[in-house]
């Protein structure tokens, strides 16, 4: 794996929103949970994502100042992506508003910021658009810079053939990424596949690594030269909600990477048990192994 310097912020690109629950609003979006994990695992982070100026961008900019991630706000004529829940039953389902729906992050300008950054971490960004993956494709491709976690969701993906572009834009980024982070029902969405084949088809592609997740069932990181597993560790404590889950493994797995770790058991080992850790507690913010 490729080191970076530890004093240079890691450039995290991807959704930023709010969870309306039962009137209350409450921080949240995968790429700004990566970006507050590595926070917390010492990483300095930045993040680049569509906030609007109202209520919820309000929200979201204290909730950034708070854990340290300096925020790039990029335009959001619609406003800020908020994700209501609805109590359905027992369950909850969540409805997008149109800034959710409709999500997309400008890097018109903002180059020289992924060109200066030693690492740039993309978490559920809107793949689909090419205007979206063309400044990616852009980086340097010798410099092993890039991880992507596709999480791909059905509700941002309901336009006629939006699911296979979504696809093919993840397919040529994931071609020139150090890790991509890949789950069961992102292969199932996308490609209508099992991860496991996924994972050797990216790896064929050229991605340098695929880190497949199972929720309790652990994770596999597989490259060229072979697998690596890890389960998840069993605590006393009971999980919570797997809120921020796969996010922590996304922080955990980058940190690990900032700090020159060499191969990949002992990092995916550390992610499984930030991930556990992280289960034990209420929300997306990354928590520390015991």
């Amino acid at each position: 794996m490729a080191a970076s310097p530890a004093d240079a912020p890691v450039v995290v690109i991807g959704d930023a929103l709010v969870d309306a629950i039962d009137g209350a609003a409450h921080p949240g979006g995968a790429a700004l949970n990566v970006a507050i994990g590595l926070t917390r695992l010492g990483v300095p982070a930045r993040l680049i994502a569509m906030v609007g100026d109202d209520e919820p961008g309000r929200v979201l900019r204290e909730h950034c100042e708070r854990h340290g991630v300096e925020l790039v706000a990029t335009p959001a004529p619609l406003g800020t992506a908020v994700a209501t829940a609805v109590r359905d039953g027992d369950t909850m389902r969540y409805e997008f508003n149109a800034a959710g729906v409709e999500r997309f992050v400008d890097l018109e300008g903002l180059e020289p910021l992924l060109a200066d950054a030693p690492l740039v971490v993309v978490s559920c960004l809107a793949l689909e658009h090419e205007r979206q993956v063309a400044p990616l494709l852009a980086l340097d491709r010798s410099a092993e810079r890039l991880l992507i976690d596709p999480n791909a969701r059905p509700a941002y993906l309901r336009e006629t053939g939006a699911v296979a572009r979504f696809a093919q834009g993840l397919d040529a980024l994931a071609a020139r990424a150090l890790l991509v982070k890949l789950s069961d029902e992102d292969a199932e969405l996308l490609y209508g596949e099992d991860a496991d084949e996924t994972a050797a088809r990216l790896v064929a592609a050229g991605a340098r690594a695929v880190a497949v997740t199972r929720g309790p069932g652990g994770a596999t990181i597989l490259t060229a030269d072979g697998a690596v597993d890890a389960a998840v560790p069993a605590l006393a404590a009971p999980i919570v909600d797997t809120i921020g889950a796969g996010d922590s493994v996304l922080a955990s797995l980058t940190a690990s990477v900032v700090s020159g770790a060499r191969g990949w058991a002992g990092p995916l080992e550390r992610a499984m048990a930030v991930a556990a850790a992280t289960t034990r507690s209420a929300g997306g913010l990354l928590q520390l192994p015991a």
